[in-house]
């Protein structure tokens, strides 16, 4: 599923993947608007069954800044 309005590329993407595949990738024109649409994926993510794998990524320029869980988490 893709969420997004935007037409040209947009400095930031939030994406969600239950197991191992994208369920969401979200485009995000702002670092604010990104991170908060990260976090809100991660709040998401927790309340969904423990029987599936869950993660989230913040990509800026597609370079990856961000992943929940953390290594090792």
């Amino acid at each position: 599923m893709e969420a997004s309005d935007l037409k040209q590329r947009p400095p930031f993407r939030v994406t969600t993947f239950r197991d191992d595949h994208e369920v969401i990738s979200e485009d995000v024109e702002t670092e604010i608007a990104a991170r908060t649409r990260f976090a809100s994926a991660i709040d998401l993510c927790k309340t969904r069954e423990d029987a599936h794998s869950h993660r989230v990524t913040l990509q800026s320029a597609g370079a990856t800044i961000a992943v929940w869980p953390e290594s090792g988490a």
